[in-house]
């Protein structure tokens, strides 16, 4: 059996209709909730380019997943497609699915701008710590984006990433292909030339190390009145598949000037021409390229009067053997599970923080440090994350604290919650040292929750959701529906009287939801 929560700055779980703590522990979500927006770039195309829960990216990936070759050298880079996953999601899902075969430690993700003009490369804004997507955050390595700050060519104006959507379209794919990877995102510019385009090459050559992985962002031919491309009108399907053909050969060939001359000579619209551009400066010398999938939009719509082409491009580094940690099947749960933030290692440390720090609090009054609790220097321990902490006796509920919205670094929420959990549920006595051994913990980790247009995108089971109507506020876990049996109307009934409104209190117009997804382990 599980239990539920309510919405305050630390939330306690109940199978009684519950309200927000009042006064500062509720003004103090608010302004979690704002500092954390103000250093994560939304998720601006959920819902438009790609379903809000990202259900249409998780099935392209799992469809293509396919077991490890022996011969599987590391993939070092990727050039792919942008559009929406209407159109090029299967394109870019079928390079991607090979990211499950090995472990990818950090991601330089560089797109075009199709906003702002400007010469060279956007970094991200200094206080941007990561990029939102459907499946949790992808984290910026805000300490790769310093080193990078100040180096000539990279001054663009860090409000290219707001709406920019040629990163976002990656990173949606990157976060469930290469969950734990570390985020460098660059918006690109005018580079120049290809001397300049070297120099640039250089500088992040210098940053990219074992485990790293390289994401140029492009689409193909654009072709049409609409995009100002009409080299021809007839055999316009067989022309516009040489164009893409034409280009892909010279980017197999890491050719940069003969690049840039079919570009200059036949006016070909390929949007991330200068993304490309750079990839054919900083490739490692001794990666090898293959081709993994092609369309176009005319070939989909059967109508070529307006067309774009799409490519997606592997790089790998043959002679070695890729880190296939975590496994291939473990990637293939990821898919089907939902977010996890920690493989079965983290997942092992983040109760062994709880419990850890359960057994000092309890015994000596001691609240332990991330050096006590041996938590990693980097990584996702150091992202603010919410977290809930669940405590049960007996098959029956002991305490329950956590966020909904990220405050503190993962580690720190797990261990202040897992406090909290024992001395600050209001419904139980505090836990006694003696009860410790008899007690079972659990973590859920939260991804950020995201607003949703209505009722009808809650899907029962994968999300937790928050219901805002007539002054009242309610929420559940992910897991809280199925554990009870219930369906999506019935769920939205209990969510309601939990807010103590009427049943059909979701129903009203004006009610606004809110869903999440929660990676939910613990010590049974």
């Amino acid at each position: 059996m599980h239990f539920f929560p309510v919405v305050s700055s630390a939330v306690l779980l109940s199978l009684t209709g519950c309200t927000e703590v009042p006064g500062a522990a509720s003004n103090l979500v608010a302004t979690a909730a704002a500092a954390s927006a103000a250093k994560t770039r939304p998720a601006v195309h959920a819902g438009s380019w790609y379903a809000a829960d990202g259900a249409d990216v998780r099935a392209l990936l799992a469809a293509n997943a396919a077991a490890p070759r022996a011969d599987d050298a590391p993939i070092v880079a990727l050039i792919g497609p942008h559009a929406g996953v209407r159109f090029s999601g299967a394109v870019a899902a079928k390079a991607y699915a090979l990211f499950l075969r090995q472990r990818v430690a950090r991601i330089f993700l560089i797109g075009p701008s199709h906003h702002l003009a400007f010469d060279g490369l956007a970094l991200p804004a200094a206080d941007l710590t990561a990029y939102a997507t459907p499946f949790g955050n992808l984290p910026i390595d805000t300490e790769a984006v310093a080193r990078l700050r100040g180096v000539p060519g990279f001054a663009g104006p860090a409000s290219a990433h707001d709406a920019e959507h040629s990163l976002e379209m990656h990173a949606i794919f990157a976060a469930l292909a290469a969950p734990g990877a570390k985020l460098v995102p660059l918006v690109a510019g005018r580079l120049g030339s290809a001397a300049r385009v070297a120099t640039l090459g250089a500088e992040l050559s210098k940053l990219f190390k074992p485990g790293d992985v390289l994401l140029f962002s492009s689409d193909f031919t654009h072709y049409g009145p609409g995009y100002g491309y009409v080299p021809f009108s007839t055999q316009v399907p067989d022309r516009l598949l040489r164009l893409l053909h034409a280009a892909r050969d010279l980017i197999l060939r890491r050719d940069l000037g003969g690049f840039d001359k079919h570009v200059a000579d036949t006016g070909d619209t390929i949007c991330g021409h200068e993304p490309i551009r750079l990839a054919l400066s900083v490739l490692p010398k001794d990666s090898v390229g293959a081709a993994v999938a092609e369309d176009s939009s005319g070939r989909m719509l059967e109508d070529y009067e307006s067309s774009v082409s799409y490519l997606s491009l592997v790089f790998r580094r043959p002679g070695g053997l890729a880190d296939r940690t975590p496994t291939t099947a473990e990637r293939a749960a990821t898919l089907a599970q939902g977010p996890q933030v920690l493989d079965a290692a983290g997942q092992k440390l983040a109760l062994g923080v709880a419990r850890r720090t359960l057994q000092a609090y309890l015994t000596d009054h001691k609240t332990l440090t991330d050096v006590e609790l041996e938590i990693p220097t980097t990584g996702v321990w150091r992202d603010s994350t919410a977290v809930f902490v669940t405590l049960q006796k007996d098959g029956e509920l002991r305490g329950c604290i956590g966020h909904i919205a990220p405050v503190e670094p993962l580690w720190q929420d797990i261990r202040d919650n897992a406090i909290a959990a024992a001395t600050e549920d209001s419904r139980f006595p505090p836990v006694s040292a003696a009860e410790l051994p008899h007690l079972e913990l659990e973590v859920s980790v939260l991804t950020p929750p995201r607003a949703i247009p209505g009722a009808d995108a809650f899907v029962v089971g994968r999300h937790g959701i928050i219901l805002q109507a007539r002054g009242g506020r309610a929420v559940f876990l992910p897991q809280v529906a199925p554990e009870q049996g219930w369906d999506r109307n019935t769920t939205l009934e209990h969510l309601s009287r939990k807010a103590g409104l009427p049943a059909n209190a979701w129903q009203d117009a004006a009610a606004r939801f809110e869903v999440f997804e929660a990676q939910v382990f613990s010590e049974n």
